[in-house]
């Protein structure tokens, strides 16, 4: 029998992106300053990182962020979140002032060339000091592969956060965290523009997963199945295999953590000063 983990202290691996853009349309576009600049995304930002430190009380606590450049996806996959729209320019101009936010709580902020915030993230949950439970804090569902015994993902809500455990992962996606990039690289993915195998959709490709396990093992056993779908999964294997590749997040990114100057550590009347000068009228945590 296994036994339980004993995790005494507490990591919290928070989105830089994913966070600035719920806040962004969480909050009214006519939250400005004097000049006129938007700082919605920045109270927002901050109003969540102010509420996770309260209700957490983190020993170490780290930001994740994109990297401007195309990413090894891009590279491997052209089309690789082709839709999506560019960032909003009102949001786009708060980043900098965002950034002025975590420095001032003296947070750690990682972005790696060529490689997601999911990647940075992943890569931190793997490498994290003994006896620490980590929450990755996001909007993003990619990380949901991520989950297990020792990391949990938290979706920030004004009401009452959700949170996903490994055993919630499961039920609500049929298959375990692990198997998420296999299930999106037969079902698709659309938020990544990620087409998946032509005729296959959630409850076939959940049904497959359950019966041969990993996406490698379906396909050496494609010609066993029936059907125009099981026809398509054949004619798409090096797609398929292609997808959950990009589906796949990468936790062996070139980046390391000093988890002394993650210790959440910031001086309050420095923060307090930060803050007001961007217009930003929110209390300050409390530390120690």
């Amino acid at each position: 029998m296994t036994q339980p983990l004993n995790l005494t202290k507490t990591c919290l691996v928070l989105d830089c992106f994913a966070l600035a853009y719920r806040a962004y349309y969480g909050l009214p576009s006519s939250i400005r300053t004097r000049s006129g600049q938007a700082i919605n995304a920045v109270l927002g930002f901050y109003n969540t990182i102010f509420s996770l430190i309260e209700q957490f009380r983190p020993d170490y606590t780290v930001v994740a962020s994109d990297d401007p450049e195309p990413t090894f996806r891009h590279n491997l996959y052209s089309e690789y979140k082709a839709q999506r729209p560019p960032m909003p320019e009102d949001l786009k101009s708060q980043l900098p002032l965002i950034r002025e936010v975590i420095a001032g709580l003296e947070l750690p902020l990682l972005q790696v060339p060529g490689y997601e915030a999911d990647d940075v993230i992943g890569t931190i949950a793997k490498n994290l000091p003994p006896a620490t439970h980590c929450y990755v804090v996001t909007t993003d569902r990619d990380t949901l592969q991520l989950a297990s015994e020792t990391v949990t993902i938290v979706t920030p809500n004004s009401k009452a956060n959700k949170v996903y455990t490994p055993e919630i992962v499961e039920y609500e996606w049929g298959v375990p965290p692990k198997r998420i990039p296999d299930l999106k690289a037969l079902m698709g993915d659309r938020s990544d523009n990620i087409p998946g195998v032509p005729l296959v959709g959630p409850k076939t490709a959940v049904r497959w997963l359950t019966a041969y396990g990993s996406l490698e093992n379906l396909l050496s056993k494609a010609h066993r199945i029936k059907g125009k779908a099981a026809q398509n999964l054949a004619a798409y294997e090096e797609e398929a295999l292609l997808y959950k590749h990009l589906a796949t997040i990468n936790c062996s990114v070139p980046t390391v953590v000093c988890w002394r100057q993650a210790r959440l550590d910031f001086e309050p009347a420095a923060l307090r000063q930060t803050l007001d000068s961007l217009g930003i009228r929110a209390a300050v945590p409390q530390v120690g």
